[in-house]
């Protein structure tokens, strides 16, 4: 019990078990005393003979069920003023013995009168699995001593198949039983949370009397806004931050009109906050980065929580929550994802954030446009690494990464594809003729490289290849590739446009 509900919840579990299993037990109790009066009135006046072992035992049963149900019905008044635990450990005494009497009356009545179609013991174990609020290690062992031993007994008697039954009915039991707990526990650390936030708001709401100094100082480093939203009524109260750093009201008495109406908001804005609100009606938490507008006419990032408070019947009646600016944050993941797709020698993105690019891109094309792809690599690089050394080479792949760049059109993404290898996407509509253009601009600037002032013997190659839509990234790639080496096979310091790339089965442009 003390893993399944920590110690903080279950204070809360006993004082709602305590008058549930009460109310139960009178129930249960009322039922049983009257079941049992008859029984003894059918013992006493049908004529039972009491003079016999078995008459003896069936009335002594009868009472002893008697008894027990007459201190279910009065336990909660013989008890009244005790502690909440001496309550809950009575009723689980009572609730064990109740069990186990059910348990050896159906023992003995069956063996009486072998018939298994007598299920009144197992109908009371049932019921008392489903419906007593307890915990679950003293649900299972009861039930499983009461069904396990009715189990032993019919096997005993020769009836192993209903003894097996008997083994899965209190399966069964344990299992809604088990199932009712948890969704108990569940409910528990909801109304648990919402304790927590109701307190970070209290301790928010007395923050408002700190001096202004140190309100300012919070401000700088906190800027959070807190709010409490009416579900019903659709009115929300913020913080004092709301106004300052969003510069509106701290009262609104419809959120969803302000919202409708503001001119500040964008439509994605709107349709995010409103999705948000829905949610409150559905979810019990929810957590979402939205970009909403500032005083100062720009657009932060903020970080959005929110929990939803019930009424007694369940549904939803405030929403309590938290914006927190998260601008920072997010300025530093973009700032780390651009470094991520970037080469950090050449400035130029890497092969990976390039073949993304590609990928995503052929996915999004409509019908009859292209995306050309561009590969250059540097003529007898090796050549220049040997005569001038490492460090010449590296000025000239930084020089040329420049280059690329530089003289790449609007709507080119360019990379290092590895070494002395670089690779360009076009996705521009008149693409073939400004690649070409792009290719001969780079063929004709790459000899100008200098190192200490002294030319280079630099020269590079590029093959150009175009697909349509519906074509793998990597067929772009090596169409591109194979024109690279036809340009070098033809005397290198050139270009070449391979055939047009289409999906398997659509015709194909002549090569040049």
């Amino acid at each position: 019990m003390r893993r399944f509900l920590n110690a903080k919840i279950r204070t809360r579990f006993v004082e709602q078990a305590v008058p549930y299993n009460w109310v139960l037990m009178k129930v249960g109790g009322a039922l049983s005393f009257a079941i049992q009066s008859i029984s003894l009135a059918r013992v006493l006046l049908a004529g039972v003979p009491l003079d016999t072992p078995a008459g003896r035992r069936y009335l002594g049963f009868y009472l002893g069920a008697a008894a027990l149900s007459a201190c279910l019905l009065g336990g909660r008044e013989l008890l009244k003023g005790r502690g909440l635990m001496v309550q809950y450990r009575t009723q689980q005494l009572l609730g064990a013995l109740f069990a186990a009497w059910q348990a050896a009356f159906g023992c003995y009545d069956i063996w009486q009168q072998p018939s298994l179609s007598k299920i009144g013991a197992v109908t009371v174990l049932v019921a008392f699995g489903a419906l007593a609020m307890m915990e679950p290690l003293y649900a299972a062992a009861t039930l499983g001593l009461s069904f396990g031993g009715m189990a032993w007994f019919l096997t005993a008697l020769g009836y192993p198949d209903a003894g097996f039954s008997y083994i899965m009915m209190g399966c069964v039991s344990l299992a809604v039983g088990w199932v009712r707990i948890w969704n108990i526990r569940a409910g528990l650390l909801r109304a648990q949370e919402m304790d927590h936030m109701s307190r970070a708001l209290e301790q928010e709401q007395d923050q408002f009397l700190l001096t202004s100094e140190q309100y300012e100082l919070l401000l700088q480093r906190g800027r959070m806004v807190t709010f409490v939203w009416n579900i019903r009524s659709g009115a929300v109260r913020f913080s004092r931050q709301w106004r300052e750093i969003f510069g509106e009201e701290r009262q609104l008495e419809n959120a969803a009109d302000y919202i409708r109406q503001s001119p500040r908001l964008n439509q994605l804005q709107k349709e995010e906050i409103f999705q948000c609100m829905d949610n409150a009606r559905r979810m019990n938490y929810q957590k979402k980065d939205l970009l909403l507008p500032v005083k100062t006419g720009q657009q932060r990032w903020f970080e959005f929580q929110m929990a939803t408070q019930c009424d007694e019947e369940g549904q939803p009646l405030l929403g309590v929550g938290v914006l927190f600016d998260i601008m920072d944050q997010k300025s530093r993941i973009l700032e780390l994802q651009k470094e991520l797709q970037m080469d950090p020698f050449t400035k130029t993105l890497n092969k990976t954030a390039l073949e993304s690019y590609g990928v995503r891109r052929l996915q999004e094309m409509e019908p009859g446009q292209k995306l050309g792809m561009l590969v250059l690599d540097m003529d007898d690089f090796k050549n220049i690494n040997d005569t001038y050394g490492h460090l010449c080479g590296d000025a000239v792949l930084a020089r040329l990464g420049e280059l690329m760049k530089g003289l790449a059109p609007a709507g080119t993404r360019v990379g290092r594809l590895g070494g002395d290898e670089f690779g360009a996407l076009v996705d521009l509509p008149d693409g073939e003729q400004q690649a070409r253009a792009y290719a001969d601009a780079l063929i004709q600037a790459v000899p100008g490289i200098q190192w200490e002032g002294k030319p280079l013997p630099a020269a590079c190659s590029v093959g150009i290849a175009f697909c349509t839509g519906g074509v793998p990234y990597m067929d772009l790639y090596a169409a591109a590739d194979r024109a690279l080496y036809q340009a070098k096979a033809l005397g290198k310091g050139r270009s070449w446009m391979g055939p047009l790339v289409e999906p398997e089965g659509g015709p194909a442009s002549p090569a040049e």
